[in-house]
């Protein structure tokens, strides 16, 4: 018996919003790259745990749980992507696989990847399986099969009975409500709601990570309290328990567990900062764990559904379109598990935290980022549009089609890239009903029009542009939502205190490319890799010239290091040139948009011979000479500095050695 939400927006069904575009384009390298294949290029980890049970000997006493969350995890990304591509090789292999899981099922209802001589009452036990049933869902979602969902739901039973009172964990199990509560809308099981209840209230009472209901509504955010990833997963649980109950301290409790995020502890990018993947203050060069963009993006998305509040959307549009994408291989084939605002190097002597984190690679030792990395373009295709009681909700922008009942939008758009969305319907007979529109926080003049004919009503910044009317075939609108070149300072007050400036313009992050040198290398890989796949060093380069090690005496290498750049935190905003530019090709390759701005050479900035990105350690910085910086969108990187220091001025007197610069470049005659 199916049960109405709570929240103000509903999911449409899986695979309503298909991709055009160069989203398309994207989701078609992912079938062809990590999106497609990582379970074949590490079966026990990722194509076994729930069919066989089979998991990689090697993580010893927790092998069913990481391999239950990784595998899980894996799946729900490949629903995601087969159904929202509609690729039939793809759909062929979710069939096979959750009829896998289903002939797997335990007699007694219970369907994770733990084996009778496994814990069942281990913490990873109820995280695993809700990241397996995540898939589950996902496929019932996109195709009604009734057996998925009886299954699904005989499992949540078995931790109700199992797990019951205080039967339950203080660290990842919580993370089951999401999957409880999900069920509980497709079955109106009252058991469900009541477990859900409980481990809400055992959380409270034994809270470990400051992630429990109370905490989230009432406690100030604390740094290395919690994993990052694991944070940005807790806010689903809230979210997810409101859907599903009604109860308010929980929407609050999501709410306040976002906000309290800003301006301490999200990134420009998207992403949550992390020491050793705990929570850190902002700066430059603090890492993102690949997983706390996945999570933190699931997690809006619910709180989306749950209120209604276009904010969220901003979010996940910063997140998929910055951060998640930087720390991305273009081919789709490899992901960094670690990467940072300023990264400079991304070799096996760069991350912070595991030396080879910041390398990218298609699998690690431990996957969770890379099956994580497989869900955010699909689940951003997903969460592109929702259904209210009035109509449909057009949340998020990119080219693609959107079916809602019996009648068809068309997005056909460049953005993030421009700033125009045309959509077109189509409709077999007239369909009255309500369009609406997100209109970005950061947009404070978007504008309208139905069919050529400018929509009178003002539309404001943060909220749901609505029109109203009966829809016929071959009907327009026009969104236009206008961006402009902002410079601001990040505020890093609570680590570093340098505030760096960030160039945005709409939802895209601006960043100074650093020519990039890929190195093929061998890795870590648990199974060995396939031809065609591998592990990749990326390495800065320098300016080359066939005479170089004549002029280290000189010190070239100082005016040879193209990212020691600053900028005036005064410039005008007029001084900002946005170009916009047909490159052609794949949008996250050959940007379509660019920015140029003044800045300055800063000579001394960063080590020449450096391993790891650093801050610089000064603010504002010396500067020598004017330099016009030239940017591109941060997903467009994968070296770059993105919160480029302040200039100290007037600026410093040149160094010695100058003048053998010049002449080596040809500067003088």
């Amino acid at each position: 018996m199916k049960v109405k939400s709570f929240g103000k927006l509903t999911p449409l069904p899986l695979g309503s919003v298909r991709p055009e575009g160069w989203l398309k384009e994207q989701l078609c390298r992912s079938r062809d790259g990590m999106g497609g294949h990582l379970d074949e290029l590490e079966p026990e980890m990722i194509a076994y745990p729930y069919v066989n049970k089979i998991t990689n000997e090697g993580w010893g006493e927790s092998k069913a749980g990481w391999g239950a969350e990784i595998s899980g995890n894996y799946w729900y990304g490949l629903m995601l992507l087969a159904f929202g591509l509609g690729d039939e090789s793809l759909m062929e292999k979710a069939h096979k696989w959750v009829d896998g899981v289903l002939e797997n099922q335990d007699p007694d209802g219970y369907m994770g990847a733990y084996s009778d001589s496994d814990n069942k009452m281990d913490d990873y036990n109820a995280w695993g399986t809700n990241c397996g049933m995540k898939a589950m869902l996902a496929y019932y979602d996109a195709t009604g099969r009734e057996d998925v969902l009886e299954a699904v739901h005989r499992c949540m039973l078995w931790f109700c009975e199992n797990w019951a009172g205080d039967k339950k964990t203080r660290y990842a199990g919580m993370t089951l409500v999401e999957s409880m509560a999900l069920c509980y809308l497709h079955t109106g099981d009252k058991r469900l709601l009541q477990f859900i209840d409980e481990y809400i209230d055992f959380g409270n009472r034994n809270d470990l990570y400051s992630y429990s209901q109370n905490a989230m509504r009432n406690q100030p955010l604390v740094y290395n309290s919690q994993h990052s990833a694991g944070y940005a997963s807790d806010l689903w649980i809230y979210a997810t328990a409101y859907l599903a109950g009604g109860d308010e301290k929980n929407l609050d409790a999501a709410v306040k567990g976002v906000a309290k995020l800003y301006p301490r502890a999200m990134q420009r990018t998207g992403g949550l900062p992390c020491h050793a993947e705990y929570l850190s203050p902002v700066s430059s060069s603090v890492e993102t764990e690949y997983c706390a963009f996945a999570f933190m993006q699931a997690s809006l998305a619910h709180l989306e559904a749950a209120s209604g509040d276009p904010q969220y959307m901003d979010l996940i549009e910063r997140i998929v379109f910055n951060g998640a994408q930087g720390a991305r291989k273009k081919d789709e084939k490899a992901i960094a598990y670690m990467s940072s605002p300023n990264q400079v190097y991304a070799t096996d002597e760069s991350c912070y935290y595991i030396n080879d984190m910041q390398m990218y690679a298609p699998v690690y030792p431990v996957a969770c980022c890379p099956v994580t990395s497989c869900w955010v373009m699909p689940g951003f295709l997903r969460d592109m549009a929702f259904r209210g009681e009035d109509g449909l909700y057009v949340a998020a922008y990119a080219p693609a089609c959107i079916r809602f009942g019996e009648l068809s939008l068309r997005l056909d758009t460049a953005y993030p890239f421009r700033d125009t969305v045309t959509c077109t319907v189509s409709a077999d007979a007239p369909v009255k009903t309500a369009l609406h529109f997100r209109v970005p926080g950061w947009c404070s003049s978007a504008r309208f029009s139905v069919n050529g004919e400018v929509c009178t009503a003002a539309a404001e910044a943060g909220t749901y542009y609505s029109i109203e009317r009966e829809w016929h075939d071959g009907d327009t609108v026009t969104v236009v939502l206008p961006m402009k070149a902002e410079i601001t300072r990040v505020d890093d007050g609570d680590a570093y205190g340098r505030y760096p400036m960030a160039v945005e313009y709409g939802p895209l992050l601006f960043a100074f490319p650093i020519p990039e040198d890929w190195r093929a290398v061998p890795g870590n890989p648990t199974t060995p890799l396939p031809e065609g796949w591998s592990w990749w060093a990326v390495h800065p380069k320098f300016d080359s010239d066939p005479n170089a090690d004549q002029y280290e005496g000189s010190g070239r290498r100082k005016f040879d290091i193209s990212w020691n750049i600053a900028v005036d935190e005064n410039i005008p905003a007029d001084a900002i040139q946005v170009e916009m530019c047909e490159a052609g090709g794949y949008v996250w390759e050959n940007p379509p948009l660019k920015i140029r701005l003044p800045g300055y050479r800063a000579l001394f900035s960063y080590p020449p011979y450096g391993r790891k990105t650093i801050d610089p350690y000064t603010a504002p910085i010396d500067v020598q000479m004017e330099q016009e910086l030239e940017l591109i969108p941060f997903g467009c990187t994968n070296l770059r500095i993105a919160y480029i220091p302040r200039a100290k001025l007037p600026m410093a007197p040149m160094p010695f050695g100058y003048d053998d610069w010049k002449k080596w470049k040809g500067i003088l005659a």
